[in-house]
């Protein structure tokens, strides 16, 4: 694992370069990161979560590169699994809003109990750039833009639980 004393090896690495495992410690790494990955991202986005950290996806810079993401092609999928959605509702969170208009790319998921103690954040583009982090309440994790094994591997838990999670019934009253 390396160190990132480069912080332009984080911000401007493209999806599928060869960085190696990066190690990031804090919010602003994790954001700058997130939105390099987004903005270098063609086809998906797999984000699994919490509760979507407002510091890092709740900003209006973060909302937009998700929808040129998620409108730049037909097939392009965004796929949040979040563990409550109640709170984000009340709040008004920018993805949350932005999944109402984008509903044909865009969907969010409610955790199943059954994996609800699963305590690791992670945030897949193009099922090659990974930032994963195991403590989700921490801002330290590890990031590689190109790591397909990983990638597979934590989609593979992703789809597990996707297919055993439901669209929030809060979701669905804002569509009406």
């Amino acid at each position: 694992m390396t160190d990132i004393d480069d912080k332009p090896t984080l911000t401007r690495a493209d999806i599928g370069q060869e960085t190696g495992e990066l190690t990031i410690r804090d919010r602003q790494d994790n954001y700058q990161t997130l939105l390099n990955m987004i903005d270098k991202g063609r086809r998906s986005l797999h984000i699994y979560s919490r509760y979507l950290d407002g510091k890092l996806y709740d900003r209006q810079e973060f909302n937009s590169a998700v929808r040129r993401l998620a409108s730049q092609h037909p097939q392009s999928q965004v796929r949040i699994l979040l563990r409550d959605i109640e709170p984000l509702v009340k709040h008004g969170h920018r993805l949350i809003e932005l999944s109402r208009h984008l509903s044909s790319s865009m969907e969010i998921r409610i955790i199943h109990k059954d994996y609800a103690e699963y305590n690791e954040s992670f945030f897949i583009v193009d099922q090659r750039a990974v930032l994963h982090r195991k403590l989700a309440d921490r801002y330290e994790g590890i990031v590689n833009y190109n790591d397909p094994g990983l990638a597979r591997s934590l989609l593979h838990y992703f789809n597990e639980v996707w297919e055993q999670s439901q669209v929030p019934t809060d979701a669905r009253r804002l569509y009406l």
